[in-house]
């Protein structure tokens, strides 16, 4: 094996074999630049850069006679002097590049990643990562609590932020650096609509590159007295600037990596923080490692230290290149265990006895519990000890300990707000205490990485505990809570919060803490803490449940199980409940099988219309109509038709209205004429069913629909004079005051079709089946209005919400099947991490290029899994982090729900539900379905 090539850091990273600077910031003889932030930039007598970087700093820095520039071309080789230099794309802003050097001699190589991300933007080109034997790679978000949220989520949140910000009145500012992020920002905005106002920098920036980083929505410089209805970009350093002062009605969102750290809004003085990174975080910066796969690495920026003990505890040779420690911390005299991440002691052992001296009311109880809890591993075990302590508590301090058991320190159901006290005001409070500075505090946050054991740390390093008179309970933490939050201004928040962590013992105030942070990290989250107060109180978990899912609030659902008493627990104004699920089945005689059998009922309406005259009844929602149906004998199965929507419910009360996704989330701002309709209502009423849109007299699918939940696209699509919008109820939960969720679905019906519903609202039709071929010709009945199939229901049955039981039934079909091939292999997630399990898979179309279609990672078993993981692997064209691009020789069927069109493929088309059905041994590649196949079962022309 050849040497590795030498690599020193002297003031800046030398390579002294090859006589190189990599981003140096001062000037040398021959140095490589891997982008144009200035941080990176210095005049040298010779310059090796990409050709958009070259444009970029001549644009930015202008010229100087006596430097030369040598521009590498991307993905091509340059020899100079024994030595081969090829650049690969970084993804950090436009033009970024890492350098991949050989040694000509001998072969040996090193990659150079300067700033990087792996997660693709929108305004540079994406990352690619080749292998080297060294790498040297930047760590700025080396620690494991930067693992950024999926970038579409975030960017769904940006504009949706936009938008309300626009829609009170405001003007939002978006704070990013002038290259690089301002026009990740501006490529955000394209295509929302919006007219962007931007600072002068990020004006002539955004100028610079604009020929290569894509389209742009309208923008222009900054002008205070027109910006009311903009959206405005500026640098953060201009964030205090005069002029945007002089906004009233300015509001400010940062756009960086280090929102993830708490107390971000408060720490950079912004109205909102978006966890969108132009760097690797934590989960990229081991891929990265991982696929290069090199024989030592060094690490620059950033948590230099602790992520190489990392990677060196994973097997990986890893070293820092910065000689020392950022900062010595003395005040430790032992810093061989924080250092690594492990305290000597911070909890109590899973089997300790708990202290007599504190009485189960005391906050040091619930946090000596919460201790033995995190440390236990068996979960069974971790619910028997939260039941204990659990059964031995009074109502009212059951309630205060159920809240803090899920991390909650108010309570949901009555409106209370969040503490909203920023890390910053509990940064201060450690250091106050521990008297330390904050360069010191930093050192020991990083190296923990863990907001309860930094705490447990800095009220360690006290020379005393502070007397106290009592010790601090549950409900002394309640209050204590309430002032916090009614408390003005960071010098009170960190007096407050001071002075209760100094009457507290190290062990209790890191869980204060950790409750305040909201990282108690005990398992509690999945489930636990029902689990507990079931077997403290003798219940059943499922019934904890769906009180805490009905009070919207786990502290009142405890009481009621202390008391016997869950079911008493109902809907209650303003609090979301899960919805009712329907089981799916293939066939209509599985359906009759379940619901229909020993009973018989003619499928008939009381009106006797034909199917056209009903579909043609109350245009343009021609599938609605208020039912009053009048059965001859007893009802069969209930058939109503299965919606291609959005499932919706409405909560109307004497003082407000809100729409509720299935996912309990408000969306009723983006569907006002839904809500100023259930303003006009008599009755007080949850209401469950389904927003379904129409434009032109055409009905849109669900792909369309969405798109008015926060995409960027909506002020185009949703034009009021072309789109309306119809919600239609299916069943009433709750209405003025009486819970119905026990009441059977036919009791139900007659409740909502008592409700007066203004416009655009309406009581979905109801059928009735007598026998499966009365199911199976309202099946296709459904499909040739355009929907996706029926749902059949049990009318005796009651609401059960969350569940998926077989009282509700679907009876959807996919479409037909396509025979695909597979072109990419993804590695899978938790148990399927080891195997490639998911797969992109492609037609053909009528040149006969392969053509993606979609993805799935359902219908295969393990074994199968298993077996396509070896061959995938063994015929792996190219990769790119988890994703493999293979060799297309593996057919598999795949049958969905629907197709839509899309640009998220480049067929133009997209699967909705796709799963695979079967691996096709019998086929070959040159067999799977066309494009125009794929087109003609979307009803588009070939």
């Amino acid at each position: 094996m050849p040497p590795l090539i030498e690599v020193t850091h002297r003031r800046g990273i030398y390579l002294p074999e090859a006589d190189l600077w990599l981003d140096p910031h001062f000037g040398v003889e021959r140095a490589f630049i891997s982008h144009a932030h200035s941080d990176h930039f210095a005049r040298h007598r010779l310059t090796y850069c990409s050709e958009v970087t070259r444009h970029i700093m001549r644009a930015r820095y202008g010229e100087k006679e006596t430097a030369e520039f040598q521009v590498l071309p991307l993905r091509q080789d340059f020899e100079q002097e024994g030595w081969r230099l090829r650049l690969y794309p970084a993804g950090h802003i436009v033009g970024s590049a890492m350098l991949h050097l050989t040694r000509l001699s001998d072969g040996a190589t090193l990659l150079y990643t300067g700033d990087y991300k792996l997660r693709h933007g929108l305004s540079a080109e994406p990352c690619e990562l080749p292998r080297a034997d060294v790498l040297v790679m930047e760590c700025t978000f080396g620690l494991p609590q930067y693992r950024f949220p999926p970038r579409q989520e975030t960017v769904e949140a940006v504009l949706r932020w936009v938008r309300e910000t626009l829609e009170d009145g405001g003007i939002p500012n978006l704070l990013g650096y002038s290259l690089g992020k301002a026009q990740e920002i501006l490529r955000i905005l394209a295509g929302s609509g919006y007219p962007v106002m931007l600072h002068k920098s990020v004006l002539e920036m955004t100028q610079a590159v604009a020929p290569v980083i894509g389209a742009l929505p309208e923008h222009r410089l900054f002008d205070a007295a027109q910006a009311l209805g903009h959206v405005l970009v500026f640098p953060p350093s201009a964030n205090r600037s005069q002029p945007l002062r002089k906004l009233k009605v300015c509001r400010t969102a940062m756009l960086s990596g280090w929102a993830m750290q708490p107390g971000a809004r408060y720490r950079y003085q912004v109205d909102e923080a978006f966890p969108l990174s132009d760097h690797a975080d934590y989960d990229e910066l081991l891929q990265t490692v991982e696929t290069v796969n090199p024989k030592r690495v060094w690490l620059v920026h950033g948590s230099t230290r602790e992520f190489a003990a990392d990677l060196r505890a994973r097997g990986w040779e890893a070293w820092t290149l910065e000689k020392e420690d950022q900062l010595e911390f003395l005040k430790i005299e032992d810093r061989s265990s924080w250092g690594t991440g492990v305290l000597p002691v911070l909890h109590a052992a899973p089997d300790a006895e708990p202290s007599s001296k504190f009485h189960p009311s005391d906050f040091a109880a619930w946090a000596l519990t919460c201790a033995r809890t995190a440390a236990e591993a068996s979960r069974l075990k971790k619910t028997a000890l939260l039941a204990e302590y659990l059964r031995s508590l009074p109502p009212d301090e059951l309630a205060l300990a159920a809240r803090y058991c899920s991390g909650l320190v108010f309570d949901p159901a009555a409106g209370e707000a969040p503490l909203n006290t920023g890390w910053a005001v509990i940064r201060r409070a450690l250091q106050e205490l521990a008297g330390i500075s904050e360069a010191e505090y930093r050192v020991i946050s990083r190296s923990q990485a863990d907001a309860g054991r930094t705490a447990f740390l800095m009220l360690g390093m006290r020379r005393a505990q502070a007397a106290s008179s009592a010790p601090l309970t549950l409900a002394g933490a309640d209050a204590f809570f309430r002032h916090l939050r009614e408390a003005r201004g960071p010098v009170l928040k960190t007096r407050l919060l001071r002075e209760c962590l100094a009457a507290s013992d190290a062990e209790t105030g890191s869980w204060l803490v950790r409750l305040m942070t909201g990282e108690l990290r005990m398992g509690s989250r999945e489930g636990l803490i029902e689990e507990a107060i079931a077997q403290a109180f003798d219940q059943d978990a499922d019934s904890v449940r769906e009180a805490a899912m009905l009070c919207g609030d786990i502290g009142r659902a405890a009481q009621l199980a202390q008391t016997g008493r869950l079911n008493e627990a109902a809907p209650r104004l303003g609090v979301p409940v899960k919805v009712m699920l329907a089981s799916p089945e293939e066939t209509a005689e599985d359906i009759w099988e379940r619901l229909g059998e020993d009973r018989g009922s003619k499928f008939e309406a009381r009106n006797s219309k034909t199917e056209e005259s009903t579909v043609s009844a109350i245009a343009p929602f021609p599938v609605l109509q208020t039912s009053n149906f009048e059965f001859r004998t007893s009802p069969t199965v209930w058939l109503e038709d299965k919606f291609d929507g959005i499932r919706a419910q409405l909560h109307r009360g004497a003082n407000r209205a809100e729409i509720y996704t299935r996912d309990l989330k408000p969306v009723g701002f983006q569907f006002p004429e839904i809500l100023d309709a259930a303003r006009m209502m008599r009755d007080e009423v949850i209401l469950d069913g389904e927003i379904i849109a129409y434009a032109e007299e055409k009905k849109l699918s669900f792909f369309d629909l969405q798109k008015r939940l926060g995409r960027r696209d909506q002020a185009d699509l949703f034009l009021p004079s072309d789109i309306r919008v119809r919600y239609v109820v299916f069943d009433v939960l709750w209405r003025n005051g009486a819970s119905l969720l026990e009441r059977p679905l036919s009791e139900r019906r007659a409740e909502l079709e008592a409700v007066a519903l203004p416009e655009p609202m309406g009581v979905i039709e109801i059928w009735q089946a007598a026998s499966p071929f009365d199911i199976e010709a309202a099946f296709h009945a459904a499909r040739r209005r355009g929907n996706e199939g029926l749902i059949a229901k049990d009318p005796a049955a009651a609401y059960r919400p969350g569940r998926r039981g077989k009282s509700w039934l679907k009876l959807k079909k996919a479409y037909a099947t396509l025979d695909a091939v597979v072109v990419k292999a993804e590695q899978g997630h938790g148990k399927r991490s080891h195997v490639l399990s998911d797969y992109t898979f492609a037609v053909r179309d009528e040149a006969g290029a392969l053509r993606v279609i979609g993805k799935a990672y359902s219908g295969l078993t393990d074994a199968e899994i298993e077996e396509l993981t070896a061959h995938f692997t063994s015929n792996t064209l190219d990769q790119k982090g988890r994703v493999r691009t293979v060799l297309p020789d593996t057919v598999l069927e795949i049958a969905f729900d629907s197709i839509q069109p899309s640009n998220r493929h480049d067929s133009g088309l997209a699967m909705r539900f796709p799963r695979i059905k079967t691996i096709r041994r019998d086929k070959t590649p040159g067999e799977i379905d066309t494009l125009e196949t794929a087109r003609r079962l979307a009803g588009l022309p070939g």
